[in-house]
């Protein structure tokens, strides 16, 4: 009986998997690919300019991201919570310390993407509408896998 227990308990905690984890699983899988930014609000509020905008793009690859601009590429990490309202996205930049996070809230619509992002220091955002001084925001459009 005993030789029973133990792997049945095992495959019971193993393939057991909180809702919380599959929502997270699910979203992950939507951040997934190429996507094209189609809007860029910079720290002062301010839309960036359409050809900043055009060339400025987003690979995803699981929980690490490479964010392409004409002036600069930029690379990190993050972690998604889509139990919160709005649903909440930390991002550590690439070389930066783990605690020092840049706290957002993002949402996926089909193929549109928006997120807003707190400078350092700042309160996480509440909403994407107005995006203020301080925070930063992007609408992502996908392209590819």
């Amino acid at each position: 009986m005993r030789t029973y227990v133990i792997p049945l308990v095992a495959v019971a905690l193993l393939g057991s998997s909180s809702p919380q984890d599959s929502a997270v699983k699910l979203d992950l899988e939507k951040f997934q690919g190429n996507w094209q930014a189609t809007l860029v609000v910079n720290v002062n509020g301010e839309s960036a300019p359409q050809d900043q905008v055009r060339d400025t793009q987003l690979k995803v690859e699981g929980t690490k991201f490479v964010l392409r601009s004409k002036d600069a590429v930029v690379k990190g990490t993050f972690t998604i919570d889509p139990s919160r309202t709005p649903k909440t996205i930390d991002v550590v930049l690439e070389g930066q310390n783990p605690n020092e996070k840049l706290l957002g809230i993002y949402r996926i619509d089909g193929d549109e993407r928006r997120s807003c992002f707190a400078l350092p220091g700042k309160d996480r955002p509440k909403d994407f509408d107005p995006c203020l001084p301080g925070y930063i925001a992007f609408t992502w459009k996908f392209k590819t896998r």
